[in-house]
């Protein structure tokens, strides 16, 4: 009698143990699944760029420097022609403020918008990296590239100058005359940081 009641036990712990190693494994397959749907934004293919420009965002530094995977190496890159507000309270956001004549407090709450918003745009996605003389790299004095960065044929600094989160930064460069002309339409349509004027 004992022997019985000590198998029926035994069988019941092992389809227990059955059922719950297949409702891990369905769990588990289901999520490698679901992750391959819906875990990465899809990335469309270029076709009519050079591949020599192409690189992955891995790391939003804030609204205008990234950080990249490019031609095998991992690059800090510098938006060419935008300022982005900062996101701390430096003497980097109160120059901006100084120059923009705003409050660095209302300027320093854009920064985090414009930041999010680079996250958002390009994160983990294929981007396109635009030198202003094709093909020849250009750096800055803390060693980032410096050149537009577009996704998809959508230049970034662009849409940042367009929606009020970035301001044009004040040095020549090809985009000059169409950066100035995107922070003038956002400044007429009183976005982002423009919304006092």
């Amino acid at each position: 009698m004992g022997t019985w009641l000590y198998k029926l036990g035994q069988s019941h712990a092992v389809r227990v143990h059955t059922i719950w190693t297949l409702l891990c494994l369905i769990l588990f397959v289901g999520g490698l699944i679901l992750g391959v749907k819906i875990g990465r934004p899809a990335i469309q293919p270029y076709t009519d760029e050079d591949s020599w420009s192409l690189a992955l965002c891995t790391r939003v530094i804030d609204g205008d420097t990234i950080v990249v995977q490019w031609q095998g190496n991992e690059e800090r890159v510098r938006i060419l022609g935008i300022d982005a507000p900062e996101t701390r309270r430096t003497r980097g956001l109160r120059a901006q403020a100084e120059y923009l004549s705003m409050d660095p407090e209302f300027l320093l709450a854009y920064g985090d918008v414009a930041t999010r918003t680079v996250e958002m745009w390009l994160l983990n996605r294929q981007v396109n990296l635009i030198f202003p003389e094709e093909g020849q790299v250009l750096r800055d004095a803390f060693g980032r590239l410096l050149c537009y960065v577009e996704l998809q044929g959508t230049d970034i600094g662009e849409r940042l100058l367009l929606g009020g989160n970035a301001f044009v930064y004040d040095a020549p460069h090809p985009r000059e005359e169409a950066y100035k002309a995107f922070q003038a339409e956002a400044q007429r349509q009183r976005r982002g940081i423009w919304r006092n004027l």
